[in-house]
């Protein structure tokens, strides 16, 4: 009976990490219940298949000028923007001139797929999309992004820095492997000492790859470009080591501190505060 209990707990210590990587992993479908018309602006629903069959959802919102916004949600979000306002902010670069471009992530509002793979795949798709909406490269683009969103953005700058001029991330994690470890056990009380095994079933049985997630040497090879990085005091997620991690790497940075908010909320918290620093920053 005691051997028989200890194989049942052996195997639960086995199992359960594997139910955890992939609950955690699964993408969030929310409907899209708004549209660029709410802003008196001509609009279209623009799709696009990745190289793996996944058929991602937009909207592209034409103006006159040269320059264009790519506007990124973050994990569980969608265009909707519930909780980053990202629609209304969309609405602000489309008054101030941008052709706006908005998107929902790989398994996420009305795009397809069902699994997210912390940026990796998703600045691949993001990136292909943009050279063929913009194959002539007519744009100078910026690129805003929220929490997933946001490391997306950095990692599609870095595969592609002279497509994209300026770079807003609002709450990017830039040490992976240490929020891992903090979600592991916030989530699914499973300590540090799982990680390691953690890690090894996201890129072995689901093809995820923490390394590649991780922005440390990231954000040091992007040292010195335009890229604004905007932390909020009261984010419970992004905590303050990502952006004492940033200061490590690249000392230089450009960083937007926002006291008294949330996790990507700073926007909705405070819109004039925001749009100002945001305004000072894309010119």
């Amino acid at each position: 009976m005691t051997l028989l209990l200890l194989l049942f707990l052996l195997l639960l210590l086995l199992l359960y990490p594997v139910w955890v990587v992939h609950r955690q992993t699964l993408g969030t479908h929310e409907k899209v219940e708004k549209s660029p018309a709410e802003w008196g602006e001509v609009y279209e629903d623009i799709a696009y298949e990745a190289t793996d069959g996944v058929v991602l959802r937009g909207w592209w919102v034409p103006a006159e000028g040269d320059e264009a916004v790519l506007l990124i949600h973050g994990n569980g979000g969608s265009r909707n923007g519930f909780t980053s306002g990202i629609f209304e902010l969309g609405k602000w670069y489309r008054k101030r001139g941008f052709t706006v471009m908005m998107v929902d992530l790989r398994a996420h509002g009305e795009s397809g797929g069902e699994r997210i793979y912390f940026g990796v795949k998703e600045s691949s798709d993001l990136l292909g999309w943009v050279e063929a909406i913009d194959s002539q490269s007519r744009f100078a683009w910026t690129i805003h992004g929220f929490s997933m969103g946001a490391v997306t953005a950095l990692m599609m700058k870095e595969k592609a820095p002279a497509k994209f001029e300026k770079i807003v991330a609002d709450a990017p994690w830039i040490d992976f492997h240490a929020l891992v470890k903090q979600e592991l056990w916030k989530r699914a009380h499973l300590p540090p000492l799982c990680y390691g095994y953690v890690r090894f079933l996201a890129k072995r049985v689901l093809g995820i790859d923490f390394n590649a997630a991780d922005n440390r040497e990231r954000c040091r090879k992007l040292c010195g470009e335009k890229i604004l990085y905007i932390f909020e005091t009261e984010d419970r997620l992004v905590t303050p080591l990502h952006e004492e991690a940033l200061k490590r790497v690249c000392p230089e940075a450009e960083i937007f501190e926002f006291a008294g908010a949330a996790h990507v909320e700073a926007f909705k918290e405070d819109p004039d505060r925001y749009l100002k620093k945001i305004e000072s920053f894309v010119g």
